[in-house]
């Protein structure tokens, strides 16, 4: 779920510093030099650079706002290139200090952009952009209290700074402060109604918090704003997973895999919303494409292996809990289900060693009991399946299975009146909890006898 967006940094643009570029204000070269069009402002920029008609201060803003539309086409090396190139020939221009850092930053390069931030500071040490600047790549380089630092000098020094109040809400969700965090992303939001990385943002917070329903809020917000958030949209599709709204999750996976074809997260969290609605044929599909995005999707892997049990493909099922086991060995989710699908094959013992794993790795956890019980039973060691049927029982009450294999263990140890109280039970919960049985390989007859 981890998606910090809306990290934002502000580039420093200008057109003129002397009485020679006023004179040239209504040039149009210089108009498209500093345009919103970076094709075009870099076409005339490298004009007015060519033209031997400007002086030093104002081939530095040329190359100041070349630099400025290199770096929003991508071309961070060239865009460094020209604000080192603005540097030299005005070695106090603050703002290109700050943009060259921005454009360090884009590549990584937080040292350096640090470096460069620190100067632009220097240099002018009321420009509550320039720390908000240096707290991102603070925060970027896990040092989090010096980000906020950073966030609380700009805000101090202008408090409307809706992207610092957004930047700092990022640095404590880090910290995993997320009531200051949701805090200081509503703030953001009350000083910028349509900041839709702040909801956006906010609603992770929400969500690690878990707060869905607030975070789903938060998120349909971000959409409104945003249509083409694909992770707002993605994010929102968790939300809806978690609160077993299947559907709605299956749609916004979809939308979110639409924008962004490359979404493996997508695809196996949709994969997920089928598997869980009985849709396996197609919660197979979107597990195989994560895995072709990504072929070391260990969870993917083990998704599948669940939905290929379903449809009682168990060599397949084996076959892919392997492979999550194989890249993540410590993957208590992959043991589990290994544990089930051996059992339901008649690898007992295997199974067993499974579910043992299993628990080694997530102590007490009741499916993984109910499953070691199923594989005691089919073992036809009933004390020790009733044992864990009732572990499981006393942390999951409610679960239909670990009642009925409790039933059948009892029977078969020779407590018909406790076996029939569990098996009314179950079905009490579950109507067709013995025809479930019956497909795990555990037959019920009058007799309740295990094969």
């Amino acid at each position: 779920m981890g998606r910090r967006r809306g990290i934002g940094v502000a580039f420093w643009a200008a057109v003129a510093f002397c009485s020679v570029a006023a004179a040239q204000s209504g040039d149009e070269r210089w108009k498209r030099c500093e345009g919103a069009n970076p094709d075009l402002s870099v076409e005339a920029c490298t004009a007015l650079i060519h033209s031997d008609q400007e002086d030093a201060e104002n081939l530095a803003v040329a190359y100041n706002n070349r630099g400025i539309a290199y770096d929003n086409k991508g071309l961070h090396n060239e865009a460094i290139a020209d604000y080192s190139k603005a540097i030299e020939l005005r070695p106090d221009y603050a703002g290109a200090y700050n943009n060259r850092a921005n454009a360090h930053s884009s590549k990584g390069q937080y040292d350096q952009a640090i470096a460069d931030y620190d100067a632009a500071i220097r240099l002018k040490p009321d420009d509550a952009d320039a720390y908000n600047n240096r707290g991102n790549a603070y925060r970027a380089e896990g040092q989090i209290d010096r980000a906020i630092a950073d966030f609380d000098h700009a805000i101090q020094i202008k408090p409307d700074h809706a992207a610092a109040f957004n930047n700092r809400g990022g640095a404590y969700a880090g910290k995993k402060q997320y009531d200051r965090a949701i805090a200081d992303y509503g703030k953001a939001i009350e000083l910028k109604p349509d900041y839709a990385e702040a909801f956006s943002n906010r609603g992770n917070a929400y969500t690690d918090n878990g707060l869905y329903a607030h975070a789903i809020l938060d998120y349909t917000e971000a959409i409104r704003l945003d249509p083409g958030d694909a992770g707002s949209l993605y994010d929102r599709g968790v939300g809806y997973l978690v609160e077993g709204r299947l559907d709605a999750a299956i749609a916004d996976f979809g939308q979110a895999i639409r924008l962004r074809p490359d979404l493996a997260e997508a695809f196996n969290n949709r994969g997920v919303a089928y598997h869980e609605t009985g849709r396996d044929d197609a919660a197979i599909a979107d597990y195989g494409e994560a895995i072709r995005l990504r072929p070391d999707f260990a969870e993917a892997f083990n998704g599948r292996g669940n939905a290929y049990r379903a449809q009682g493909r168990n060599d397949a099922a084996i076959a892919d809990f392997d492979q999550a086991i194989g890249m993540k060995p410590k993957f208590a989710e992959a043991y589990n289900g290994r544990c089930l699908s051996r059992a339901i094959a008649g690898q007992l013992q295997l199974a067993l060693a499974d579910c043992d794993e299993a628990l080694g790795l997530r102590a007490n956890d009741s499916l993984t009991l109910d499953r070691r019980g199923l594989v005691y039973l089919k073992m036809k060691q009933f004390g020790a399946a009733i044992a864990d049927y009732s572990a499981a029982l006393a942390v999951s009450p409610a679960r239909a299975s670990s009642l009925y294999g409790r039933g059948l263990a009892r029977q078969m140890a020779g407590d018909a009146t406790g076996a029939a109280a569990d098996v009314a039970s179950a079905k009490a919960i579950q109507a067709d909890i013995g025809e479930q049985f019956v497909k795990l390989g555990v037959a019920a007859g009058a007799d309740l006898r295990v094969p």
